[in-house]
C-alpha cells in the first residue's frame, strides 16, 4: 500500500510539473525585468518621436513580462541612420525596435544604388503603423504661388531635412513639372518651417499632415499659409477643397508611378523590429500592438494630444510591401527617374 501511495504521489507530482512547464510563457520569461530600446529616426519633438512616445507609454502592459521602454533619438540621413543601425547593429533578441521614416520602406527599390542603404525591408519584422499620412504642398502667404498652375511657371524655394523629405518634391518636379528649388541642410521639418516663417523659404512639401499640424494650424487660422495640393491616393476630409496631386498626372504610366511613390503614405508611422528576432517575440509584439490601439487610455491620450490614428497592422505592411516590390520593372524604372536629381 505504501509503495502504491508513493507511486501515485509521484505520478501526480510529475503531472503538475508537466502542466507548469506547459503553462510557462517563454516570452514573459525573456521580457521580465528587461527594457526595449526604441530608435527614432529624427530629433525629439517631431511627429515620429511623438508617436513613439505615445505607443511606448501604453504597449508594455500587453507584452508578456511587461518590459519597459527607452526612446533613443537617432536623426540622420532622413531615417537611414536608425534603419541601418537596427538592421546591422542592434540586438536581434527582441530588445530593440524602431520607428522609421515611411520612405525608408521603398528606398531600396527606388534608390538601391546608394551605398548608405544597408538593409532589406522585406527581412524586417514590421509591427504596425499608427496612422496613414497626407502630404501637402504648403505655401507661405507672401509667396506669389496661388495655385498648382503657378508652380509650373515660377520657382519656389523649399527646405529639405534629408533624402526622405526629397522624394515628393523631386517626383513633383520630374512628373508634374513643378519648379521646386530644394534647399538642403535643415535638421528637421520644424527647422524648415521656421525658416519659411523667417522668409528664407517660400514653402515646403509636407510629407505628413499629422506630424506637421501643430505648427501649421495656428498659421492656417492666421491665414499665413495655404495648401496647393494633397499628396495622397485619396482625399483627406480635412481638406475638401484642396485638389489631389493625381488630378495633375496625365498619362497611365505616370499614374502608376504616382501610386508607387505615394504608397509610402499608407504606412505613415511604421514600427519595426530587426530581422531574425524569435518568431514568438515578434508575434507577441504584434499582438500587443493590435490590442493597445483599442486601449481606452491610449485612445484618450492620443485624443488629448490631437494625434491622428489610422492604423495598419504588421501583416498589412507586409502585404502592401510585397505588392509594391512586385511592381513591373518599367514602372519601377520610371519611378526611380521620377525622384532623380538629374532628370531635369
Amino acid at each position: 500500500m505504501k509503495r502504491m501511495t508513493f507511486t501515485k504521489a509521484l505520478l501526480v507530482f510529475s503531472a503538475l510539473v508537466a502542466t507548469g512547464a506547459a503553462m510557462a510563457n517563454p516570452v514573459a520569461d525573456f521580457y521580465s525585468g528587461k527594457r526595449i530600446t526604441v530608435g527614432v529616426g529624427s530629433e525629439a519633438g517631431g511627429g515620429y518621436d511623438a508617436y513613439a512616445r505615445l505607443l511606448t507609454r501604453h504597449i508594455g502592459q500587453y507584452i508578456p513580462g511587461h518590459p519597459g521602454f527607452i526612446i533613443q533619438n537617432m536623426p540622420g540621413g532622413g531615417g537611414l541612420r536608425v534603419t541601418n543601425h537596427l538592421y546591422n547593429i542592434a540586438p536581434k533578441d527582441g530588445t530593440a525596435m524602431a520607428t522609421v521614416q515611411r520612405g525608408i520602406l521603398t528606398s531600396p527599390l527606388l534608390e538601391g544604388h546608394q551605398l548608405q542603404i544597408q538593409y532589406d525591408p522585406m527581412k524586417f519584422n514590421w509591427i504596425g503603423s499608427l496612422n496613414t499620412e497626407t502630404g501637402l504642398v504648403v505655401v507661405w502667404h507672401t509667396a506669389p504661388h496661388q495655385t498648382m498652375d503657378d508652380l509650373l511657371k515660377k520657382d519656389m524655394l523649399i527646405g529639405s531635412s534629408g533624402p526622405s523629405t526629397d522624394f515628393l518634391p523631386l517626383f513633383l518636379n520630374n512628373v508634374v513639372r513643378t519648379k521646386f528649388k530644394i534647399i538642403s541642410g535643415y535638421k528637421s521639418s520644424t527647422e524648415a518651417y521656421l525658416a519659411m516663417e523667417r522668409g528664407e523659404l517660400e514653402g515646403r512639401v509636407s510629407t505628413g499632415w499629422a506630424g506637421d499640424k501643430d505648427i501649421l494650424e495656428p498659421w492656417i487660422k492666421d491665414k499665413k499659409v495655404r495648401f496647393l495640393a494633397q499628396l495622397a491616393m485619396t482625399r483627406n476630409p480635412d481638406f475638401p477643397d484642396v485638389p489631389l496631386i493625381l488630378d495633375y498626372v496625365k498619362t497611365a504610366q505616370e499614374k502608376q508611378v504616382a501610386e508607387l511613390i505615394l504608397s509610402a503614405q499608407a504606412w505613415g508611422r511604421p514600427f519595426v523590429m530587426p530581422p531574425d528576432v524569435a518568431k514568438e517575440r515578434v508575434e507577441a509584439m504584434r499582438k500587443a500592438f493590435d490590442i493597445v490601439i483599442n486601449d481606452t487610455q491610449f485612445l484618450a491620450e492620443a485624443k488629448k494630444l490631437r494625434m491622428d490614428l489610422d492604423v495598419m497592422s504588421g501583416e498589412g505592411i507586409d502585404s502592401l510591401l510585397k505588392r509594391v516590390y512586385a511592381s513591373p520593372p518599367d514602372i519601377v524604372e520610371a519611378a526611380r527617374k521620377s525622384i532623380s536629381t538629374t532628370l531635369r
